[in-house]
């Protein structure tokens, strides 16, 4: 049978245990893992640590929680995962990306990145750990922090950001599930991204969210338009993106 991974404490390595008692201990679905030798995830596994997030209130700082899921995930570097906590106390197990999909999210972080070089801001890629107002840890594909957001934020090395970016994207992988993206989508507008897009490239859709107005959807897009939020920035989707997975 399958092997499953279990959190220890942030300072210590992740043991493996039979799959039939962790699933049966924590409540969580089989169908998470893959069914080989090795720990693998299918799709994201949620885990609620509230409990344990208000035992530690008042002694443990937003910073040190920052460090704390900073460390879990290090000391469980190359277990193929990565974490996030969204602001209901949920631990969010991730599996890794594909290599379509880590092309996809390198195509469209390098275009922004490009284009920020003429109006300034800063660029975040999948690695970098930003807090939100409502206290989840997330790790969108690509973000932008405009110049107004950089001057307010404190310049913390090895911290996490702590605005929520003017502009945030994910993109669809192989392990993903609509709902909980659009979910995480909904997230970042009421924490004040001004605007954001949901890729799917295994069904050629983008579903742009913008503050205050429905969601607005596109299919089989050749580009898409960031402005008036990215004023001048057009990604071309289709070739840079849904091609990859045709």
């Amino acid at each position: 049978m399958a092997t499953a991974a279990v959190l220890t404490q942030p300072d210590a390595v992740v043991d493996t245990v039979g799959i039939d008692t962790a699933i049966a201990g924590a409540g969580i679905d089989a169908d998470a893992f893959d069914d080989s030798d090795e720990c693998a995830l299918r799709h994201p596994l949620t885990i609620n640590i509230r409990p344990i997030l208000e035992s530690v209130a008042g002694l443990l700082t937003d910073d040190e929680i920052d460090q704390w899921l900073v460390g879990c995930a290090r000391v469980n570097e190359g277990g193929g995962f990565y974490l996030e906590l969204t602001g209901k106390g949920e631990l969010v197990i991730n599996p890794m990306v594909n290599i379509d999909s880590n092309f996809a999210e390198t195509e469209l972080g390098g275009r922004l990145y490009i284009w920020n070089d003429d109006v300034g801001g800063r660029t975040s890629s999948p690695d970098g750990l930003i807090r939100l107002p409502d206290g989840s840890r997330v790790k969108p594909d690509a973000a932008w922090l405009s110049p107004a957001q950089l001057a307010e934020l404190p310049i913390r090395p090895d911290r996490a950001i702590t605005v929520c970016p003017t502009f945030v994207a994910e993109i669809m992988s192989h392990s993903d599930r609509l709902p909980p993206l659009q979910r995480k989508m909904e997230r970042y507008i009421a924490n004040g991204a001004q605007l954001g897009w949901l890729i799917d490239p295994y069904h050629r859709r983008v579903y742009i969210y913008r503050p205050g107005v429905p969601v607005t959807t596109l299919d089989d897009p050749e580009t898409v338009s960031g402005d008036p939020v990215l004023p001048g920035f057009t990604f071309a989707v289709r070739q840079r993106i849904f091609a990859l997975h045709d």
